[in-house]
């Protein structure tokens, strides 16, 4: 990319896949093809690098009960879930009808809703434990543990206030199948 700006300079016109037409505009048709393969295996490992490891967190939720048990099943030769492995593929497929702005835009929605979790149970956590032996204390008392916690949680609000039109309708609804699966979920597992 530096090299593309420094022999092209012109930035503003940079759009998706434009890094393929800047090879070719500095060298030629050779390094236009060279580029575009790169991408392509790029784009390759990263999908499959994806569906491999997210293929962990059906498996890992079949076999603690939240998803089937048979997603819980390994394969008998392979010793992979194949079966999780099947969804997860489906569910990519099927969300291949997106373009990739607006899955990285609903992406962040759920990226977003993780990262202020952990900052919200920051603050839970120093209300409900204060003496819990901690590694890393926030200095500051309230006015650090605030600052740590609300900074963050209103960065991301401007984010996702100015974020995709489409993911401000989808992200809040994968939000929001959270809870419910959750609920759903309590209401059938048996009390312990």
């Amino acid at each position: 990319m530096a090299a593309g700006l420094a022999a092209l300079g012109n930035w503003q016109d940079w759009d998706t896949g434009y890094i393929v037409q800047a090879a070719r505009q500095i060298s030629g048709p050779a390094m236009e093809t060279a580029m575009f393969a790169a991408a392509a295996v790029c784009t390759f490992v990263l999908l499959e690098s994806t569906v491999l490891a997210a293929t962990r967190l059906p498996f890992a939720m079949a076999e603690d009960g939240y998803f089937h048990r048979t997603l819980a099943r390994l394969h008998p030769r392979l010793g992979t879930p194949a079966r999780a492995i099947v969804l997860s593929v489906l569910i990519c497929a099927a969300l291949a009808v997106l373009t990739v702005t607006q899955l990285i835009a609903i992406y962040a929605w759920l990226r977003v809703a993780t990262s202020m979790m952990t900052l919200l149970s920051l603050w839970r956590l120093r209300h409900t434990a204060p003496e819990l032996p901690r590694r890393f204390l926030v200095p500051g008392d309230r006015f650090g543990i605030a600052t740590v916690v609300v900074l963050p949680i209103l960065f991301f609000a401007w984010a996702l206030i100015n974020s995709d039109p489409q993911s401000r309708l989808w992200g809040p609804l994968c939000l929001a199948c959270g809870p419910l699966a959750y609920a759903f979920i309590c209401r059938r597992k048996p009390a312990a």
